[in-house]
């Protein structure tokens, strides 16, 4: 029995006929996702190298940029990033608007995990490094962030789960996705508590099993290394 097919047997035939409208908006979503996650991890790594400089001219405006989008609601940074950017004539897409506000936003919060993953590694490994004639980069790239990515494991999936959840709020500028879907089906058949339920299974699913796949790689990598 299928999915429609079970939702006929348990008497919400209406939502059993729009569940090819649903799977549009789950696909969407994971689409916004996946865009949003490898941004925000990028974004993440191109900003913990400035937040750890020891020149304040250019720590501290990074480090301000990551305090002001932590500590502002996603929603707002959404609604500027799609009607401001016009004002300064780079007009993009919703779906554009709303990948870069959840990266950059994740981006900031992942970049101060990559931070304290870093500086969670004893100096003496900098210290043995040197002594071997390594050169710094040598040392981040082949000492330093293997081990620390391993310690920011756990929270690294948990931010990336965060943000799966966090791409429901680009509903506001009209993307389709399962949010915005769920709204729309509600408005026509007013089954609200039915429409919200299926769309909470749906994220709950989504989201267990990107998170089981990263307990998988964490899991590996600890065993591994």
């Amino acid at each position: 029995m299928n999915i429609s097919g079970l939702m006929d047997w348990l008497g919400y035939g209406y939502l059993g006929s729009q569940m090819p409208r649903f799977g549009d908006g789950l696909l969407m979503t994971l689409g916004l996702a996946s865009v949003a996650i490898a941004g925000a991890v990028l974004w993440g790594l191109v900003l913990v190298g400035p937040r750890m400089s020891r020149r304040r001219l250019v720590s501290v405006p990074v480090l301000s940029y990551i305090e002001l989008v932590r500590n502002t609601p996603l929603l707002l940074q959404i609604y500027l990033v799609y009607f401001g950017l016009p004002l300064i004539g780079a007009p993009l897409s919703a779906f554009v608007c709303g990948v870069i506000a959840v990266a950059s936003q994740h981006g900031a919060f992942l970049a101060e995990i990559y931070r304290a993953g870093i500086e969670a590694i004893s100096k003496h490994q900098w210290e043995a490094s040197k002594a071997l004639g390594m050169q710094r980069r040598q040392i981040m790239r082949l000492v330093i962030l293997p081990q620390a990515f391993l310690k920011i494991v756990p929270p690294f999936g948990n931010q990336l789960v965060i943000l799966i959840k966090d791409t429901s709020l680009v509903s506001a500028i009209g993307i389709m996705e399962l949010t915005l879907t769920g709204k729309v089906v509600v408005e026509r058949s007013g089954a609200s508590f039915e429409v919200f339920l299926l769309i909470a299974v749906l994220y709950l699913l989504l989201t267990s099993s990107f998170g089981a796949g990263l307990r998988m790689v964490e899991n590996l990598l600890r065993s591994r290394y």
